[in-house]
Parts: C-alpha cells; sequence; structure tokens
C-alpha cells in the first residue's frame, strides 16, 4: 500500500520518487537517452531489482535514498512505469549478479492493484474528483473530457511538453500537467498532477502519459559478413529483443559460435547503443552505437572496457534479417524499375488525388497479372517506410487502365508470388522484420475485394522453396533508387 505520506512535498515524497535531477555517472561514452518501461519492482533491504513486461530478465535498479525510502513501504512486487535508461552494473556488491542496472528518471506510475502487466496506452489519461468527479483524454489529435456538467471532444490547437510540465489546448478547455506526485487512492501513486480548465469551470486530479515504448523500432535481427585476409569469413548477428536484451553472436566459417549478451537502448532518433555487459561468462563493458541507414545499421568503432578501437575502414554493417534469411538482391524474377511511364504517374496521381495527398513520392515498380484475367496489375513500392518495411500499392489492371486496389504497410522486397490463390487471385508471400516483428514470411490473401493491410498480423507462411516467383527481385527500395512522382 502506498501512503498519502508519499506525496508530499518533503524530500521524502514523489517528486523526488519519479523525476531524478541528479546526475548519474554511466560510465559510457555516451549518454542514454530515456525511455518508458513498464514491469514490476522488487525491493528488498539489500536489493532492488527490475523486470520488464513479457521478459525473465531482472535488472538491478539503481535507486536514491529518497526512491529506495519510498520503494521499501511496498510489501511486495509493484507495477511501475517509468522513463529510465540502462547503465552498466558493479563488479562488486549484489548488483554485479544482474546483466545491467536500470536509472528511474521520472515517474508515470506506481500501483499495487495490478499483480500483472497493463496493456500498452496510446492516451494520455487524467481524472480527478476536485471539484467533482471528472477524467480526461488526449490522444490521436484530440482532448476528450468529461464531468457532471459537460462532455466533449475537441481537437488540439495547441501542445507543448518539458521536464516539468505538459500543456494541451483545445477550443474552450486546456489540460496542464506538472511534473509532481500525485495520489488519488492508498495503492497507486501518479507521476503527475493535473488541471482541467473549460468553460464550465477548473478541475484538479492525477494524470499518467502513454506507456508505450517509443524506441521498439529498434527491435529485429540484423547480420552481415566481413573477412580479413587470411581469415574465414565471419557472419555476425545481432539481436535487439524487444525487452531491450541485446545478443550479438560471431560465427567465423567452419568454427564454434561465440555470443556476447547485454542490453540495448536509443541515445538518438537514428542511433542506437548496444551495451555488452557478458562475453560468455566473463564481465565486460562494451559500447557501439549504430547508426541506421535504410535498414542497415553500422558501427564505426567500439569501447571495451574503457578502451576506444575501430571497427575497421568501412566499420561494421548490418542488415535487417527479415523473411527466413537475410534479405538479398538479385534473385531470380521480376525486378523493380525506376523508369518514368506516364500510365504509372496518372495511376500514382490519381490514387493520391482520392486520399488528399500531394506527395512528394518516390517509388519502383513492376507489372505482372495477379488474377489471370490478361490485364497485368501494377505495383507500386514507395519511399513511405518506416523500421518495419516501406508501404506497397497494387493497382488492378482493366482495359481503362489502373485502378487502386490494396494498400500493404510494412513490405520488404523481394516478396514472392504464390502458386496457391485466394479469390482468384494470387497469394502474395511478404518477408517480415523489423519494428518488433520477428523475422519470418507471412502470406497476403485477396479477400474478394483486396489484400490485407499489414504483413506482420496475417498468416505465417512455410519457408520458401525457391519455387515461387520474386517481385521486385533485385531487392531494391525506393528510398535507394527510385522514380520521383512528377519530375521530368
Amino acid at each position: 500500500m502506498l501512503t498519502l505520506a508519499a506525496c508530499s512535498s518533503s524530500p521524502s515524497g514523489p517528486v523526488e520518487l519519479g523525476h531524478r535531477s541528479d546526475k548519474v555517472d554511466t560510465g559510457l561514452v555516451h549518454t542514454p537517452q530515456p525511455f518508458m518501461q513498464t514491469g514490476q519492482i522488487s525491493v528488498s533491504p539489500e536489493t532492488a531489482s527490475f523486470t520488464p513486461c513479457g521478459s525473465q530478465k531482472q535488472y538491478w535498479l539503481d535507486l536514491t535514498a529518497d526512491q529506495r525510502a519510498t520503494l521499501s513501504q511496498q510489501a511486495g512486487p509493484v507495477y511501475s512505469e517509468f522513463e529510465g535508461y540502462f547503465t552498466p552494473v558493479s563488479r562488486r556488491g549484489y548488483s554485479a549478479d544482474y546483466p545491467a542496472a536500470v536509472t528511474m528518471t521520472r515517474l508515470n506510475m506506481l500501483t499495487s492493484e495490478l499483480e500483472g502487466c497493463a496493456q500498452p496506452r496510446n492516451t494520455l489519461l487524467a481524472e480527478g474528483q476536485t471539484p467533482t468527479t471528472w477524467s480526461a483524454a488526449v490522444g490521436q489529435g484530440h482532448l476528450a473530457w468529461e464531468s457532471e456538467q459537460d462532455s466533449q471532444e475537441r481537437p488540439l490547437s495547441g501542445q507543448s511538453m518539458s521536464q516539468e510540465q505538459a500543456q494541451f489546448r483545445a477550443q474552450q478547455a486546456a489540460l496542464t500537467l506538472n511534473a509532481q506526485g500525485c495520489q488519488q487512492s492508498a495503492n497507486t501513486l501518479y507521476g503527475w498532477q493535473a488541471r482541467l480548465k473549460t468553460a464550465k469551470g477548473t478541475y484538479q486530479g492525477c494524470a499518467i502519459l502513454p506507456s508505450v515504448d517509443t524506441s521498439q523500432h529498434w527491435a529485429g535481427e540484423y547480420q552481415g559478413t566481413s573477412q580479413s585476409p587470411g581469415q574465414p569469413t565471419l557472419t555476425t548477428q545481432l539481436t535487439l529483443l524487444p525487452d531491450h536484451s541485446a545478443i550479438t553472436s560471431y560465427h567465423p566459417q567452419g568454427e564454434a559460435v561465440t555470443k556476447e549478451t547485454g542490453i540495448w537502448q536509443p541515445i538518438g532518433d537514428n542511433q542506437v547503443q548496444v551495451l555488452t555487459t557478458r562475453s560468455g561468462e566473463q564481465m565486460v563493458v562494451s559500447e557501439r552505437i549504430y547508426t541506421r541507414n535504410g535498414f542497415t545499421l553500422t558501427a564505426s568503432e567500439e569501447t571495451f572496457n574503457g578502451n576506444t578501437y575501430s571497427l575497421g575502414h568501412d566499420g561494421l554493417t548490418l542488415r535487417l534479417k527479415v523473411g527466413d534469411a537475410v534479405n538479398v538482391s538479385n534473385q531470380t524474377g521480376i525486378k523493380g524499375s525506376a523508369e518514368k511511364n506516364p500510365r504509372v504517374e496518372q495511376a500514382l496521381k490519381d490514387y493520391l488525388n482520392d486520399n488528399g495527398q500531394t506527395g512528394p513520392l518516390t517509388y519502383r515498380w513492376l507489372t505482372h497479372d495477379l488474377n489471370q484475367d490478361g490485364q497485368p496489375e501494377l505495383l507500386v513500392l514507395t519511399d513511405s517506410c518506416g523500421s518495419g518495411g516501406c508501404t506497397l500499392l497494387v493497382f488492378k489492371g482493366d482495359a481503362q487502365g489502373w485502378q487502386f486496389n490494396s494498400r500493404m504497410t510494412l513490405v520488404h522486397v523481394p516478396l514472392l508470388l504464390a502458386r496457391n490463390q485466394s479469390q482468384g487471385w494470387h497469394d502474395l508471400i511478404v518477408p517480415v522484420g523489423g519494428g518488433g516483428a520477428p523475422a519470418g514470411h507471412h502470406v497476403m490473401r485477396f479477400d474478394g475485394q483486396r489484400y490485407p493491410l499489414n504483413p506482420s498480423t496475417a498468416p505465417h507462411a512455410p519457408k520458401p522453396d525457391g519455387s515461387d516467383t520474386a517481385l521486385f527481385a533485385d531487392g531494391i527500395y525506393a528510398t535507394q533508387q527510385g522514380a520521383v512522382l512528377g519530375e521530368e
């Protein structure tokens, strides 16, 4: 049970628990970027540990004296949401038994009311009982609120956020959050105080931010090969798991595989830090910074036990593993084209106009008859990409031209034209990987009107045997080489 005293503004209050302002010596060359973490916290007189949701891993929880004093009031494990980051553990003491340490920088919620983990939330939630019962939510560009006086939902007209305050504005309403501990029940502590001001009055309460870990787009498997003179070919595989654990394996051709384990965390929009803490059974501190370019990661150097070493002239480059093997180019099949074609351009312009879009758009395309009617369909691979793949557009062919039919996200190439058919259209076998989705192949079946939107939620397909026709067989994405819509 969380006592009301924990909400006071005294030095032992929740501001110190959830909003850490002291400088932590991480022992790392690059400063980690705090990200949202959810899981179970356990505190004993000697230890404090954190177990992420969906994981069996336990990490040492690096606490200030005030944080430990507040958490020690709990009779058992409690569910927690907080922003924080990983650091290496000490080689001595209780923490040495853990793979890494977690530093809590900002509390979002702490509760003993949940036995397990909550589902990730994409919305900000606020509620209170002053002066009357009220609630509010922010999500999908809207502010919604409800009280005894009124109930409204309005588009956001503005928003701002800093370490200490967040504000969301809509017509006739403003929701302001302050980074101070807040408690409305004996079992739950929130990291934010909330004030909702509307045309009907001003309301006070507590709030929590969305609990989604926005760094999950890094999760996936990456692989590359290299060879030094006189040495066997070395295959390096890096696995970034959703619970932020990392595994790096090295396989010299004809020799045994060696593995290193640790964690990964973001340090910027386009960089990820891989911290290795165990090489076999040996404790180490190895830090690599990978920069993403499309679907490849490249690290130029490694800091190992305090010493920095170059990873070679070209660095270590690993490519996202998709499907049941690393995506390779030049497969037999139909290659994509970056050549201009007036009919292709017109089909794309019509699609953008119908969807209220103006571009710009870079694309690759090919044609193939998907439904055996003698009219080839148009498949367009666009430069609208995320870490899990790119958007593919399918246009049905007829005597008048191409008409938009299906849109697929998170597509990697080459994809495969299966011999099996659904509703008269060939199934498409799409390789999946990245963005937190495990590598594999999924089958997209036509439902009589269109293909599904998301391959990662489609049924798994058997491992390809090489007999299916590859589409975009060159493995080239529009982000690498493509035609620009509207350019001559």
